[in-house]
């Protein structure tokens, strides 16, 4: 990086001191330019009023020549004194101009800039010629330019320096977070990179970093537990399947295949809920829920999920407080989101679960409640995590996985909507579902 900064410098520096030697050589024709005019319309004023010296003084490089009619030589600098007239043409009185020579016969070698003015005077017409050497002018351009270019090496190295020892230390934060990111691995996700003190993009870059850290940390760890979880919900069935399979291979007496089959039957029946549901939780992860979006009949949904859910005869199902609401999003997610948090109070309640659907401002929202045991305050985000369960009448008994209300969560994030889980009128849980309307209502 330093050296590639070390030829661009070099370039800018010597495309700046071509820029500048023809920008400073400019300003010299012109500042000589001005000067010669000022002393041609001197010299002109000393000719009108009959005052004008035969040897005006000028610098050594420069000339002065004073022509009246027919070439007549009136005045001449020394440098040019017994010399020919300027094979220039006379100027009309009143009149000044700029001519460009090449070569001077009777001067030094090398371009001149000669001023012609006319003026007029006792004896006639008469042009005053003031010459500016421009050989004198490049010279002086040409010793700054050999000047700039002996110290631009020296300059770059200075520079170089200068900034391997500034980018050093700039990017020395830089390489501490790199290797310390690079050391990090699967196994070792709670480690986190340096984080400078000051507040500037070092500063951020650390910082975003280690919440990065943190999000792959978290996620590895729920990860690593949702496949333990899902290990340890899988052996259960799958052992008692062994388990009866070898017990009814191995019995000497006759066996009742008839039950051992229902048996069977209902553990099958577990491990392909329990799949489905772990599927659907991938799929969560994957961000794939809720992309069909058509227009659901909410009160649709739980009636059907009331008629088919099957329900104690202890328990009294009350549907009359569900209004017709119309919500946007998959059917099958929504049918299924209903199912688990209905049928989540209907395995706790102990005689009564009430659903109603009401709609405030843009949202449908649907209540459960129920007269179970209810729900501790301080564990009742913690329900909504998969595989978890409470203690007693909240627990494995009822035949879930823990797994059910996670499920009602991801599918209404992914509708856009929330669940809430909160003390319930009857005694129980109150879970209340708040899903966003379609279009057409909210305009309503």
């Amino acid at each position: 990086m330093v050296l590639i900064a070390a030829v661009a410098t070099t370039a800018v520096l010597i495309l700046g001191g071509v820029l500048l030697s023809a920008t400073v050589r400019m300003v010299l024709i012109d500042d000589a330019m001005d000067t010669a005019r000022l002393r041609a319309r001197d010299l002109g004023a000393l000719a009108a009023a009959a005052e004008l010296p035969p040897d005006p003084p000028v610098r050594d490089s420069d000339l002065v020549q004073v022509v009246g009619d027919g070439g007549r030589i009136l005045a001449a600098s020394r440098n040019v004194a017994g010399g020919a007239p300027l094979t220039l043409p006379a100027q009309p009185p009143g009149t000044t101009v700029v001519h460009r020579v090449d070569r001077i016969p009777i001067a030094d070698s090398g371009a001149y800039r000669v001023v012609a003015h006319g003026i007029s005077t006792p004896d006639g017409a008469v042009t005053v010629y003031v010459g500016v050497s421009i050989e004198e002018i490049d010279e002086t351009v040409a010793l700054v330019g050999q000047v700039g270019l002996a110290a631009t090496p020296l300059f770059v190295v200075l520079l170089s320096v200068v900034m391997w020892t500034v980018l050093g230390r700039t990017l020395a934060p830089v390489e501490r977070i790199r290797r310390e990111a690079d050391a990090i691995t699967a196994q070792h996700l709670d480690r986190r990179v340096f984080e400078p003190e000051q507040h500037d993009e070092l500063g951020r870059l650390a910082r975003t970093v280690n919440a990065m850290l943190s999000r792959l940390q978290d996620s590895a760890v729920r990860q690593r537990r949702f496949v333990a979880d899902t290990a340890h919900e899988l052996r259960s069935p799958i052992a008692s399947l062994r388990t009866q399979l070898e017990t009814a291979r191995d019995s000497t007496r006759p066996v009742h295949w008839d039950q051992v089959s229902a048996d069977l039957l209902d553990e099958t029946v577990r491990m392909q809920v329990l799949a489905e549901q772990l599927l659907l939780l991938a799929r969560a992860d994957a961000g794939t829920l809720g992309r069909t979006k058509v227009a659901v009949d909410l009160d649709d949904v739980v009636d059907l999920v009331s008629a088919r859910l099957v329900v104690d005869p202890a328990v009294r199902l009350d549907t009359r407080g569900v209004e017709p609401v119309q919500v946007s999003g998959d059917p099958i997610l929504l049918e299924q989101a209903v199912r688990n948090v209905v049928g989540n109070a209907v395995a706790h309640a102990d005689r009564q679960v009430r659903i109603g659907l009401t709609v405030t401002d843009s949202e449908a929202v649907l209540t459960v409640d129920d007269d179970g045991p209810g729900i501790p305050r301080e564990r009742r985000q913690e329900i909504f995590e998969r595989f978890t369960r409470l203690d007693a009448a909240r627990d494995r008994d009822h035949g879930g996985a823990g797994l059910g209300l996670a499920i009602v969560a991801d599918i209404t994030r992914a509708h856009d909507g929330r669940v809430e889980v909160c003390e319930s009128p009857l005694g129980g849980a109150r879970f209340r579902l708040r899903l966003p309307l379609t279009e057409d209502l909210r305009k309503c």
